[in-house]
């Protein structure tokens, strides 16, 4: 047993010593590696690259990527600008990205100070660069063209919005010039960003007579307005309508866009302004199905139900919280004239009222768990005389009715309760900061604070006069911007363009300043549209006449 014992220690002595030489030569390597690890580089830190070049299309929006001779890294205290305004620039290796959106902007400028940038040790640093790139977008004219005059593509703007691709992702432009046209139009579900842009809202009209009266009884007397009927199959074979034309513009596709346009229906328009029957019945002029819809400067014109924000099909819930958004438009009616479901909100716009008593503004049938509803803010109400006194903000159709109404200014007098009943108690309804057509605050100490449901007067469980507070939550980044970031007002506001300079005509030739954000022009003799051209000179027909050039941007947005 000792002899084992003694063999066995001396074995161990020798594993011992083995551990620590080898120890010892792991030590020394590791050493020797982070010894080459700290060696300083001493090679220049230079920029071999950057994306875009001054020649390529630069929009406003995008990324400038540098690469450099190696791995950099940003030096405290010290700002990389953009436009003049510090940005944050990612930086991965050798490669230094900066993102920007500058959407008024005519040229990017990407400013490194001397230092700003370093080689990973700091002993290296960057001379610095002065980035001057001119914003040019890429050139692209309008998609399709509509002029009833047929100096265009099509004549008809359903015809245009048949040529629109499926399933695109970017805007298809179709301009249509001032004209009327007769015709019903559907945006059918598959045909999403569709922008369809007029000459003028006054100017650019599409109308139909028509309206959703039903007569499913012939034992019974044909109801009024039946011959008018989108559901009448002599009226069908006569127009070419089927049942599904519920609306003058019907809109199924998501990311529609509409600008400088009236939709009339002529059941419902006045006779005198629109050359209408101005009956009574449901007649929509609009009738909005989808998600991320918004007009600016458009008219939307018939008696009862004239915009139908209508997003449940078939009894199930689907879409309850769709996105419509509509900046300085002109809605008109009489009954129940907005109404539906789904979230709207209304900037900047007036609502026309021509009926001699009852004028109804809105008619809410909201499913529980919307999220905002309908929300009107710094609206004009406005109408015929015989509106003064009879106007309501609105009545509770069915189910959770809201209806939220922010510095309204009220050319004709409201009735001083307000609102109506209908048979639903709101979820909301509320107002803040309505005033008189002077801008002094209205009287709100009588308005309705009870609503008929089954019979009987239930109290309205919340404030039917908002507070400060309760206003300012219902805002355009909450309700329309979302999670998504959807930005219509960007498409008309920030992206304007102004008219072309130094327009001028020598001969039969047409001259202008280019604008960088402009990706076409259209050209005018008398306000009548000659065509469009991505370049900056065109042929006329002849020296007589005053001619206008129009510069649009890619949304479609029209310079003055």
């Amino acid at each position: 047993m000792k002899l084992i014992n003694r063999t066995i220690h001396s074995s161990m002595n020798h594993i011992i010593t083995i551990g620590k030489n080898l120890a010892v030569v792991l030590l020394c390597v590791l050493a020797l590696a982070c010894k080459d690890d700290k060696a300083v580089d001493g090679t220049a830190l230079t920029l071999l690259s950057y994306t875009p070049h001054e020649d390529d299309n630069i929009p406003t929006e995008g990324v400038i990527e540098l690469t450099f001779s190696k791995s950099v890294r940003q030096a405290p205290n010290t700002d990389i600008t953009l436009n003049g305004t510090p940005v944050r620039v990612i930086i991965t290796d050798h490669v230094v990205r900066a993102h920007y959106s500058l959407p008024l902007a005519d040229h990017i400028r990407l400013l490194i100070p001397e230092g700003a940038l370093t080689d990973m040790d700091g002993a290296q640093a960057f001379s610095g660069l002065d980035l001057n790139l001119p914003v040019r977008v890429e050139a692209h004219p309008f998609d399709a063209i509509v002029d009833a005059n047929g100096h265009g593509d099509y004549t008809s703007v359903q015809a245009a919005i048949d040529q629109a691709p499926a399933n695109a992702t970017q805007p298809y432009l179709i301009f249509v010039a001032d004209g009327t046209y007769n015709e019903c139009i559907t945006i059918p579900a598959n045909k999403p960003y569709v922008h369809l842009i007029g000459q003028s809202r006054e100017g650019t009209r599409i109308q139909f007579l028509l309206n959703r009266v039903q007569w499913k009884d012939p034992a019974t007397p044909k109801p009024e307005g039946w011959e008018w009927s989108a559901y009448n199959p002599d009226y069908q074979a006569k127009t070419g309508l089927t049942s599904a034309n519920e609306a003058v513009c019907l809109v199924l596709a998501s990311d529609f866009h509409a600008e400088n346009l009236s939709f009339v229906n002529l059941y419902g328009a006045r006779a005198d302004v629109y050359g209408g029957r101005a009956a009574n019945g449901q007649a929509d002029a609009l009738m909005t199905r989808a998600d991320r819809i918004s007009l600016y400067n458009c008219r939307m014109v018939s008696y009862q139900d004239t915009w139908w924000v209508r997003n449940n099909q078939s009894d199930r819930w689907r879409g309850l919280n769709n996105r419509n958004y509509a900046d300085s438009c002109w809605i008109e009616g009489k009954t129940d004239y907005l109404y539906g479901n789904g979230n709207l909100l209304v900037e900047r716009s007036t609502f026309f009222n021509v009926g001699t008593s009852g004028n109804v503004m809105t008619a809410g049938a909201h499913f529980p768990g919307t999220a905002w509803g309908h929300i009107m803010r710094g609206c004009t109400v406005d109408g015929l005389p015989s509106a003064n006194g009879t106007t309501f903000f609105g009545r509770p159709w069915q189910q959770e009715p809201v209806a939220v109404w922010i510095d309204t200014r009220c050319k004709v007098s409201l009735d001083p309760a307000g609102w109506m009943d209908m048979g639903a108690l709101p979820k909301v309804y509320g107002e803040y900061g309505t005033t008189d057509a002077e801008g002094n605050p209205v009287d709100t100490s009588r308005r309705k604070t009870t609503f008929a449901v089954g019979g009987k007067q239930v109290p309205y469980p919340g404030n039917i006069v908002l507070d400060a507070a309760d206003a300012a939550k219902y805002t355009y980044d909450a309700i329309i911007t979302a999670d998504d970031g959807w930005d219509p007002r960007s498409y008309y506001t920030d992206k304007h363009l102004p008219a072309p300079a130094h327009v001028a005509l020598d001969g039969t030739t047409l001259t202008w300043d280019g604008l960088n954000r402009a990706v076409c022009y259209l050209v005018f003799r008398d306000g009548v549209l000659l065509g469009q051209t991505t370049e900056t000179t065109y042929t006329v027909p002849s020296a007589d006449g005053t001619y206008t050039v129009r510069a649009a941007n890619k949304y479609g947005n029209l310079s003055d």
